[in-house]
């Protein structure tokens, strides 16, 4: 049987693919890398230059490579090597445009938001390499409903837990439980996906610690008006390096004057945006930022130009004020 390798984003949406295509392939011929945006044009060089024998098939999911290197991929597709990129973000359909194994689908024909998951199980269902079943099912679109944030609008916080859950656990226990639960739902037994006693005691503790530290950070929250592309926009600014999802949310609905929240991870140096109101285009503004994402959730480098944009701007300035 052909190998098969996947590389993917290294969050619930792009390690998700990779337990479906461990339940699809077998582990024998199956291997995957899960990476960072900032890595994986290095990560699919070095599959190119060291671990492709020509004879692999390909998978990358929920995470785009630069024209550099899609060039370098697109001359083994020209050759006959078997490559498919999977993903669902508005940013990489520039490349959809220009190469046929290249699928960019944000949304379905019905409007449905999709997620990387989602798109790739469709993707094994079709072509009669995995077996659908109810668990299944529940289980890539409790990943769809996190990563497209539909789940605050379903109030399903199933959903939520399980990206919880994800973060709470070393990854490959996650993976590991994860694949052994899904993989128990073709034996017949309960097709409902649950979490074990352990788990559950572990996400009790964790949204006590999630509910604390959104207290804490709303009374920490800079509002200031920020100008981005020409536009000005009432943000809400906080310094936060965990729970950006949650926060980002709170923050939002909390105080219904800001267009959207702004979160600075010094460590990580990056910056998370989260919004609620529908006219508020994230990905869109983001992008002017060199970062990019979903309409209502996205992020970018914490650079000079961002963080004079939204730190050196705002500190300080009732200080000066009160001189």
């Amino acid at each position: 049987m052909t190998k098969v390798k996947l590389i993917s984003h290294n969050d619930l949406d792009g390690v998700s693919p990779a337990i479906l295509a461990r339940l699809a392939f077998g582990d024998e011929n199956f291997d995957y890398d899960t990476v960072g945006i900032g890595r994986i044009n290095d990560i699919v060089t070095r599959f190119i230059e060291e671990e492709n024998d020509g004879e692999m098939t390909l998978y990358i999911t929920d995470i785009s490579v630069n024209d550099e290197v899609a060039a370098r991929l697109d001359e083994l597709v020209r050759k006959g090597q078997k490559i498919i990129l999977i993903d669902h973000h508005v940013s990489a359909r520039p490349l959809a445009e220009k190469y046929e194994w290249v699928h960019v689908t944000p949304e379905d024909q019905n409007g449905k938001k999709t997620a990387a998951t989602s798109l790739f199980y469709t993707y094994l269902l079709e072509n009669n390499l995995l077996n659908r079943t109810d668990m299944l099912d529940e289980y890539v679109e409790l990943v769809r409903l996190f990563d497209t944030w539909d789940w605050f609008h379903e109030e399903n916080e199933k959903a939520k837990r399980l990206n919880h859950l994800y973060y709470l656990i070393p990854h490959e226990e996650f993976k590991d439980t994860v694949y052994e639960v899904l993989k128990g739902s073709y034996e017949g037994g309960n097709q409902e996906f649950v979490f074990t006693d352990k788990h559950e005691i572990l996400l009790e503790a964790e949204e006590k610690k999630i509910e604390k530290y959104i207290y804490d950070k709303q009374k920490q929250m800079i509002k200031a008006a920020v100008e981005i592309a020409s536009e000005t926009y009432t943000v809400g600014i906080v310094f936060a390096d965990t729970y950006q999802s949650e926060l980002g949310n709170a923050l939002c609905l909390e105080n219904e004057e800001i267009d959207f929240s702004v979160m600075v991870d010094m460590g990580r140096q990056k910056v998370g945006f989260r919004a609620v109101k529908d006219e508020i285009n994230l990905a869109e503004i983001v992008g002017n930022l060199g970062g990019g994402g979903h309409p209502k959730a996205s992020g970018c480098k914490l650079t000079k130009e961002t963080f004079t944009l939204f730190v050196t701007n705002h500190l300080f300035q009732d200080d000066e004020k009160s001189e």
